[in-house]
């Protein structure tokens, strides 16, 4: 069972991650913004993150690139989603 957090700010998307993985025997918390998420990250670290690519606060590349330059989450395995299907959106 891994711990998983997932910054989604749509929450019917939200919802869909969560039960998903809670099916598959995992741990899920939720956020819908990075302030947040990054509140909980100093808290407990998890084994993955699922991080959009658009949130109101702060976008996933930029949550990655923090991520990335922090040595205790460096390593951190993130995925990042998105609901844009145009090209010129990715």
């Amino acid at each position: 069972m891994a711990l998983i957090y997932i910054i989604e700010d749509d929450d019917s998307i939200r919802e869909i991650e969560e039960l998903a993985l809670i099916n598959a025997g995992h741990k899920v918390c939720g956020f819908s913004c990075a302030t947040d998420f990054f509140k909980k990250m100093e808290e407990v670290l998890p084994d993955l993150c699922l991080v959009d690519i658009m949130l109101p606060d702060e976008n996933g590349n930029e949550i990655t690139k923090k991520l990335r330059k922090n040595p205790d989450t460096k390593k951190l395995p993130i995925i990042i989603v998105t609901a844009k299907t145009g090209e010129l959106d990715l």
